[in-house]
């Protein structure tokens, strides 16, 4: 397997806490808010105290590592998980380096963004690819997520790719808010925002519960 690391941490942490935004409606405060694809925990730390409780998922070590310690300040409950969002759970799935298109060189700046857990390979060569896989990590449906901890006022999904798997053909009434971003093709995009707005309305940057 192959290693990276988290180059210029406090540098990689302003960015992020910079480049990380999702449109969370003002009235989408308290509860249970799942984050999945939580990076070193720069959701948690630009909402702080927003919500009740924050449920946190990544499949790269060293992010959970820095989540773990960037978040002991916040005055909410925070749990973190080293497991892989899929659509089924207790399975094992390969994390990948993304391999930029240009250097080739998996060590670069940013690169605890862009592990995935879906192979792909882009025009220029770029993507992950099974040569690149970095850890085998277990994985957990949102099925599962719901089961163990109820209903979710806040899920934030951002796993390069994994969404389509983790969301579509789920049952995601338990779900208020849903916020995001999604890495696929537009036939695969419109397959999945059609599946959420079965349950839930489209606004600009979020999807909130029919009938909320």
């Amino acid at each position: 397997m192959k290693n990276i690391t988290i180059e210029r941490k406090e540098e990689w942490k302003s960015f992020i806490m910079m480049e990380a935004n999702y449109n969370v409606p003002d009235e989408c405060r308290g509860g249970l808010c799942i984050d999945a694809g939580c990076n070193i925990g720069d959701f948690e730390m630009n909402h702080n105290s927003r919500f009740d409780k924050y449920v946190c998922f990544d499949v790269f070590q060293k992010n959970i590592n820095e989540c773990i310690e960037n978040t002991k300040g916040i005055n909410a409950e925070i749990e973190v998980n080293k497991l892989a969002v899929w659509s089924e759970s207790d399975k094992f799935i390969n994390v990948m380096a993304y391999e930029p298109w240009d250097t080739k060189q998996l060590q670069h700046f940013g690169n605890s963004e862009n592990v995935g857990c879906v192979e792909w390979n882009g025009e220029l060569g770029e993507g992950w690819k099974p040569e690149n896989v970095i850890d085998l990590v277990r994985t957990i449906s949102i099925d599962t997520i719901i089961e163990q901890y109820g209903n979710i006022n806040l899920l934030k999904v951002d796993v390069e790719g994994s969404e389509y798997q983790f969301l579509l053909g789920k049952d995601l009434s338990k779900i208020n808010y849903i916020v995001g971003e999604f890495h696929f093709g537009d036939d695969k995009k419109k397959e999945l925002v059609d599946w959420i707005s079965k349950t839930h309305d489209v606004h600009p940057g979020y999807y909130k519960l029919k009938g909320l």
